[in-house]
């Protein structure tokens, strides 16, 4: 039932085979539904069950805290503030002259005032007054000038120096701009104490105070250095709020704290919930955007497939669940790091980062944009997905977990020192982070085979997986067809090398070549690296049954892989390494009956197809490659270059490469790796001196046969294996060769 929905699942997804042919419908279908999931599961802070109190309203529940937060009081915080900036002393400049002017100022004033009172010419009091008026520097009361010209010479010389004794005497204390209006008060009653006539004090106390003026000016930008360096010096107010406790008891006056606090835990909704889903709705539609915008510039493979866009939107949704479900207790618990992860598993590294910042940017419409928290979600992430496209034989996503939760205590504790929040409750953060590490492993692994299955999709884990030698399709191959196996681990070490310097998943390579050969399992005694004994089964049998046998390995191998639940990807190249190459020995075998000219040669090819990958053709040449050089007498590097560079050329002439999409170059390089580690493989060794006197007894024995013999194996593997495979050591006949290069047809 569960494989039957998952089918479902994957067909309700699949395209149809022409991208002409895919309704632009359906995407709009599925871009709705997701954007309509994102902003209900976004938007429950705005319209869920949360109260809607007012400064003064009297509470009818209790309000409880969900979790612990910590956060910064910006109220408290900005009277600090203001307390701090108010107990800053401005600083102020001396002007020294100010004095000096005023004494110049005053000397003016009396000497204009004796030449005018003793002008002969002026004679009415009026007159008198209108002079001093226009000639003063200093605009002055009429009854200061009215005093001034009733006043005789010592009382002028009395006055003038009681006024500057005045000056003197405030200009010395310092005058500040808010000290003018105080001391000019304070001139008029120590004028009235000195003593003098009434027209004196009016002069003196109205000279004086027009004089007076601030000596004391104001360094705006040395002031305001101070208060910028006492502010950088205040330390944020912090509330800390723990799980569990009570913030509004029922009965209780709502206060403004309490309506901070309950905004800071999500608790409180405003009058504006309306307007924030609607900027939602715009922020997650500008989001959605981008991310399609983005695949379709730099990996429009996965913009092009529904199935792909679909599991992107799936993984984003689910990792915005958790962090849903994990922000009730901790933001920092939150796996938004497995988004990442079965991103970069399923698809490819980019698009995992792609998933992994996305999540964290919805994910910061939960946490309601708490910097510490939507840093731990990205870096996370990112760290995710470094790490899994890392992978390599004997890699577990037990490692990943431990690296994310690593970075995330160090990125918490870094955070936490910045916004110097109590090192206790840091690192307790610092262990919430750890946990949402290794959870993000966790669900990963709970969740990855599901996602591989409903979706079709063989991750480098499942491969992996796979390779190792106690998966039981190769314990089978191992006690069933030993010699195959090792011949399958060679292929595959040989196929891997060459793959990463072409640029081809290597992974997918030596797991393809491991299984390549699965299906002589069914028949193994008919291949001649699982004979034990020289008896040959294709000597008692004719040339077409053992062309049939041989090639029945292929659908042997296909429906052992199925019944194993083998990945596509791995089935295709078991179907796909031998392409539709000629099983020569036979077929020439078939040819030299006495009806030879009835064969057709077609009977005696394998079905096929040709590679359609290159991984399929990187085996098919290595396969060769491999049995090829194994039936090379003496081996030496010439012969092995020969060897492999004639098998390459023979399978490029033959078509058999034409679909993969392997250039000339790539068989240059190829080949030069095949040679490499074949002549390290099959080196000549030296023989041991307690086998010198048997190696010259055979030597005497066997004449001049076996050189005769090597000569001529050499000259005919030009065209491929020599034929030990099907048909016995002991045959004179098996030591011919074929054109595809597999022992005879029959052995590879």
């Amino acid at each position: 039932m569960l494989s039957l929905n998952h089918n479902k699942l994957r067909n309700f997804f699949l395209q149809p085979a022409s991208i002409y042919a895919k309704p632009i419908l359906r995407r709009i279908v599925y871009g709705l539904a997701f954007f309509f999931v994102f902003i209900i599961l976004l938007s429950t802070d705005f319209v869920s069950d949360k109260v809607s109190f007012q400064v003064g309203q009297v509470s009818d529940r209790d309000v409880v805290a969900p979790r612990t937060v910590s956060y910064v009081d910006a109220v408290k915080t900005k009277k600090l503030e203001e307390e701090v900036l108010n107990s800053i002393a401005n600083v102020y400049d001396l002007d020294s002259s100010a004095m000096a002017d005023a004494e110049e100022s005053v000397a003016a004033i009396f000497s204009i005032a004796r030449s005018v009172i003793t002008d002969p010419v002026l004679l009415s009091r009026e007159e008198r007054i209108n002079k001093l008026m226009q000639q003063l520097p200093i605009n002055l009361p009429n009854t200061v000038l009215a005093g001034i010209i009733q006043l005789n010479e010592a009382e002028l010389t009395s006055a003038q120096e009681q006024t500057k004794h005045l000056l003197q005497k405030y200009f010395q204390h310092g005058m500040r701009d808010d000290d003018i209006d105080l001391a000019r008060k304070h001139i008029v009653i120590e004028t009235e104490e000195l003593g003098l006539g009434k027209n004196q004090e009016s002069v003196v106390a109205g000279i004086a105070q027009q004089l007076l003026k601030p000596n004391f000016i104001l360094n705006v930008r040395e002031t305001d250095k101070r208060k910028q360096a006492a502010l950088a010096s205040i330390e944020p107010v912090r509330e800390t709020i723990k799980k569990g406790q009570i913030l509004v008891r029922s009965g209780d006056v709502i206060t403004t704290d309490q309506i901070d606090a309950m905004e800071e835990l999500g608790l409180y909704r405003g009058q504006t919930g309306e307007i924030k889903i609607l900027g939602l709705s715009i922020f997650v539609l500008l989001v959605m955007l981008l991310v399609l915008g983005y695949l379709y510039k730099f990996s429009y493979k996965v913009y092009n497939s529904d199935l792909q866009l679909s599991l992107i939107g799936l993984i984003i949704l689910l990792a915005i669940l958790l962090g849903r479900a994990a922000h009730y207790y901790s933001d920092f618990v939150a796996p938004i790091a497995v988004g990442a992860l079965l991103a970069s598993i399923l698809i490819d590294s980019r698009t995992g980062l792609l998933v992994g910042i996305t999540s964290t940017i919805l994910f910061s419409v939960i946490v309601d944009h708490d910097l510490q928290a939507v840093s731990v979600a990205l870096i996370g992430s990112m760290v995710g997905v470094y790490s899994v496209s890392k992978m390599t034989p004997g890699y577990s996503l037990t490692q990943t977990g431990i690296w994310i939760a690593l970075v995330n205590f160090l990125v918490i504790i870094a955070t936490g020192f910045m916004q110097q929040i109590d090192v206790i409750q840091v690192l307790l953060q610092g262990v919430m982070g750890v946990l949402g590490g290794v959870l993000s492993a966790v669900i990963t692994i709970g969740l990855l085979p599901y996602l591989e299955h409903s979706f079709n999709i063989t991750t480098t884990i499942k491969l992996l997986d796979l390779a190792k030698p106690n998966h039981p399709l190769l314990q089978r191959l191992l006690l069933d067809a030993p010699g195959t196996y090792h011949h399958s681990v060679l292929v595959g070490n040989l196929a891997e090398t060459a793959a990463g310097s072409i640029g081809v998943d290597p992974v997918i390579v030596r797991v393809g070549a491991y299984y390549h050969d699965i299906g002589k399992i069914k028949r193994p005694y008919f291949f001649v690296e699982n004979q034990a004994a020289n008896d040959n089964p294709h000597e008692k049998i004719a040339p077409s049954l053992s062309t049939l046998v041989v090639t029945s390995h292929i659908k042997d191998g296909i429906d052992l892989c199925r019944e194993y639940k083998i990945p596509q990807i791995i089935i295709d190249i078991v179907q796909q390494h031998h392409g539709t190459t000629l099983v020569s020995y036979f077929y020439h075998r078939a040819a030299e009956n006495e009806h030879g000219e009835c064969i057709i040669e077609a009977d005696f090819r394998y079905e096929g197809p040709c590679p359609q990958t290159k991984e399929a053709a990187i085996i098919m040449l290595a396969d060769a490659c491999e049995a090829a050089v194994r039936s090379i007498g003496k081996p030496n590097s010439n012969r092995i270059e020969a060897m492999v560079r004639k098998i390459i050329r023979e399978r490029l002439h033959d078509g058999q490469l034409d679909d993969c999409n392997l250039t000339l170059k790539d068989l240059s390089r190829i080949g030069d790796i095949f040679i490499r580690v074949l002549s390290s493989m099959f080196h000549t060794r030296i023989e041991y001196p307690d086998n010198v006197k048997e190696i010259e007894k055979r030597k005497a024995k066997n004449g001049n046969n076996n050189k005769q013999f090597a000569e001529k194996n050499d000259s005919d593997l030009a065209n491929g294996e020599n034929c030990q495979n099907g048909i016995g050591k002991n045959s004179r006949t098996a030591q011919n060769t074929t054109t595809d290069g597999s022992k005879c047809g029959f052995g590879r």
